[in-house]
């Protein structure tokens, strides 16, 4: 007897072939092509096993290569069954048993942790895929007793530092005019501000959300906020940032009339009023 779907079977096929799952095979052969019955997954699973039609089997060499990948796009802690389900979503059909072999021998030492039942605490890496991707920007205020606040605005990719301010105080105008909008008229519009949710950068982040319709990848936020523990590495150039200010400081108060001890009340005078105010 003939099947309903035999109509469909080059469809079928088709779509067997492109790594779509029963279900999508289902959805398009309802909504598509009109089907009112004999469309379930079951029956498509049956009508491709009685015609010897199934998805083409992914090559060992491509598995490993999409795994070695993903790794890197996920971090080192995913098992085979979130690995699995993780290269489905890209349209790569394999079982766990073939993704649980290659992790065994290509992530051999977290494969290891896994077995141990350890894991990792923070599985995604900080990634950026191009410069232009991630703008970071924050700032320091070590230094804001001697009238220094500097502001840092680096690429998330290159690690470079686009543009810079210093400052008396941190001041909303003055972040958007000598870093953002110097950093976007050197080098072009981000995808995507990395910010803390200090009030600070208000202007840069309303003038990034609405020239948002300029960037290259439109579907990415325009922006981020999270806490400053979260802006990927700025606070490592920080401290050095504050030892080169500081030794600078130094040396000028060093050189000028006053002597040591009256350096020593000074600071302990500002320190005194700052503590009014913790």
């Amino acid at each position: 007897m003939e099947s309903s779907l035999s109509p469909y079977r080059e469809i079928i096929e088709s779509m067997l072939r492109n790594g779509h799952s029963d279900e999508d095979i289902s959805s398009h052969l309802h909504l598509e092509c009109g089907l009112t019955k004999g469309f379930s997954k079951a029956n498509i699973r049956k009508f491709s096993a009685q015609n010897g039609i199934g998805r083409e089997r992914v090559q060992d060499s491509k598995l490993e290569s999409e795994i070695a990948q993903a790794i890197n796009e996920t971090g080192p802690s995913y098992g085979r069954r979130m690995m699995t389900g993780y290269l489905s979503s890209k349209g790569i059909g394999a079982s766990e048993g073939r993704v649980g072999s290659v992790l065994r021998h290509i992530n051999r030492p977290y494969h290891a942790d896994r077995h141990q039942r350890s894991r990792n605490l923070n599985p995604v890496p900080y990634s950026a895929e191009c410069m232009g991707h991630k703008l970071h920007l924050d700032q320091n205020e070590k230094m804001v007793m001697f009238g220094v606040t500097h502001v840092l605005a680096v690429d998330g990719f290159s690690s470079k530092i686009v543009s810079h301010s210093t400052m008396p105080v941190k001041n909303n105008l003055t972040i958007y005019q000598d870093v953002y909008r110097s950093a976007v008229l050197q080098h072009g519009m981000w995808d995507q501000i990395r910010v803390d949710h200090g009030r600070e950068f208000f202007l840069t982040l309303f003038m990034q959300e609405k020239l948002a319709g300029y960037r290259n990848n439109t579907a990415r936020e325009p922006y981020l906020q999270t806490s400053s523990t979260h802006v990927s590495w700025l606070i490592v150039l920080f401290p050095l940032i504050t030892q080169l200010l500081a030794d600078n400081i130094d040396f000028s108060v060093s050189t000028m009339v006053w002597s040591e001890p009256s350096k020593n009340s000074i600071v302990a005078a500002a320190d005194r009023d700052l503590s009014k105010f913790k």
